[in-house]
């Protein structure tokens, strides 16, 4: 029968990896099963149950587990940290290819600014090594406990720093690509044998088919090795940090400053944003929403928000703002930067709150924005979240989703379908030094042991999807966790039948379909 794992088949995937490198155990075979982003099944938080779970220690490694799968009619699915359910199988009869062996920074070139890493090699363990050479990596929206090459080549790719630090869906340098028939394709100069320096030539670009905007999340191979792009970062190599998430404590070195930035209404608000990259300056720009912070920090004030309208109104105040931070790398650029961003605030008729001046704050702060570190607390409310919208482009119009999502999000929340966090919970800001190109996805917080936020997450979530394309904002990241199929269905004929060209590329590169395509945009 295709999809069952035979003895045979097992007794190959341990040659593979080792005895001790794989396993079926069904205990095992659960844990892998539980994700907390499978918030629009009926089975939430569960998704498919693996086969089977290996876990391969190299490239060789990688291509004997694919091969095998191809030979016993199994597919595969792998994962660099399983950050999502997109991560875990979205079918029967498949293997969870667990990368987390594959953990090694493999060189660091101080001259061109790149890393070459492997699939676990977590952001947190990147930035470590290369702020001790004064650079920095982009660290995305999920946090730094997340995989650079996840997102880089899998995944979408936006979190904080993009003002300075790109995303990382262009920050993807030489790529090493185990393809679903086993074998290694090298993109870019790498495969030249001319160093990891870039991605793309000579000869025509595979970047387009190898991840599009969003990747393809292993329906179309494995990656097991990458160059990341690395950024300037005129910060201490090792920030003296004490304590952990929320309740640490740093020292800001005196080149930095970090504002929260209000503003009367979301026009206002853009503009600003706009403003800001005109003047190319500021190291982040990014809407933290006050939803979302308010969750991190007081999961239990922000259950019993409902019906506390007065409240709820107090923290909409709050509703047009983002987060600013500068990192100069002398007293005269910080004393301009300054300078410019206060005249920005005074011509939007904003308020600005300079967090140096609550220097508890602006250490924690500070650093939970330069390392990633809060997104992992977004879970204290109820154990989950999702998003929505969140297509990139120009700012303006990234600031409109959010403000019909708020819309949107009103009815599902005063009806009980998914937590109060007053409407607004957008989160995103802009990339890549302009306010031209950016972000805002609208958040939504859901306990999945209810079955109210169950059905009302559900029912919101395709919603969404129809308002995204009804209102012509394109394919965005909120549409990330539904099935192919799915967004087939709500966006095939307005995106010019854009599926009919991925499943011919898909045939392509995946004769057999031994890539677990599930979740492939």
């Amino acid at each position: 029968m295709p999809g069952t794992l035979t003895d045979v088949g097992y007794e190959e995937l341990e040659e593979a990896v080792g005895p001790e490198n794989a396993t079926r155990e069904p205990s095992v075979l659960d844990c892998y099963a539980f994700q907390s982003f499978s918030n629009i099944e009926e089975t939430a938080p569960w998704v498919h149950r693996p086969v089977a779970v290996v876990l391969p220690g190299s490239t060789k490694e990688v291509q004997a587990v694919v091969r095998a799968c191809n030979r016993n009619g199994l597919k595969f699915k792998a994962f660099s940290t399983g950050w999502g359910a997109h991560a875990g199988p979205g079918t029967d009869g498949v293997v969870q290819v667990d990368l987390r062996r594959m953990n090694r920074i493999i060189d660091i070139d101080e001259k061109n600014m790149y890393a070459i890493i492997e699939p676990y090699a977590i952001c947190a363990q990147v930035q470590a090594e290369v702020l001790k050479k004064g650079m920095n990596l982009h660290i995305v929206g999920a946090g730094c406990g997340t995989s650079p090459l996840a997102s880089c080549t899998s995944m979408d790719g936006t979190g904080w720093s993009g003002l300075t630090t790109g995303y990382n869906c262009r920050n993807v340098l030489g790529v090493e690509w185990v393809l679903p028939s086993g074998e290694v394709l090298t993109l870019g100069s790498p495969g030249s044998g001319l160093g990891w320096f870039s991605g793309d030539g000579p000869g025509p670009s595979l970047r387009g088919i190898m991840r599009g905007f969003f990747g393809a999340r292993s329906g179309i191979g494995i990656f097991t090795r990458i160059a990341v792009k690395l950024y300037n970062w005129p910060g201490p190599e090792q920030p003296e940090v004490v304590g952990t998430l929320d309740d640490l404590e740093v020292e800001v070195p005196d080149n930095f400053k970090t504002y929260l930035c209000i503003f009367p209404s979301f026009e206002a608000y853009a503009d600003a944003a706009y403003m800001v990259g005109d003047n190319e300056i500021g190291y982040m720009l990014c809407k933290n929403s006050i939803g979302l912070v308010t969750a991190i920090f007081a999961p239990r004030l922000i259950k019993k928000l409902n019906g506390l309208g007065n409240l709820a109104a107090l923290f909409n105040g709050a509703e047009h703002m983002f987060q600013f931070m500068i990192a100069a790398s002398s007293p005269g650029e910080l004393d301009y930067q300054e300078t410019v961003l206060r005249e920005i605030i005074d011509s939007t008729n904003g308020v600005l709150v300079d967090l140096s001046l609550v220097p508890p704050m602006h250490g924690m702060v500070w650093w939970g924005f330069v390392r990633g570190a809060l997104p992992p607390l977004s879970f204290r409310t109820g154990g989950t979240m999702g998003t929505s919208f969140g297509t990139c482009e120009s700012f303006d119009n990234a600031v409109n989703q959010s403000r019909i999502a708020a819309r949107l999000k009103r009815k599902y929340i005063d009806r009980g379908g998914m937590f109060e966090d007053f409407a607004d919970n957008a989160w995103g800001g802009v990339y890549e030094g302009t306010g031209h190109y950016g972000h805002q996805e609208e958040l939504i917080l859901f306990d999945a042991r209810n079955p109210e936020h169950v059905r009302g997450v559900r029912e919101y979530e395709k919603e969404s999807a129809e308002t995204t394309r009804d209102q012509c904002f394109g394919l965005g990241l909120g549409v990330m966790a539904f099935s192919a199929h799915f967004r087939d269905e709500v966006f095939g004929d307005s995106i010019y039948n854009y599926p009919h060209w991925q499943k011919r590329i898909k045939e392509e590169f995946d004769e057999g379909d031994a890539a677990d395509s599930s979740f492939y945009i």
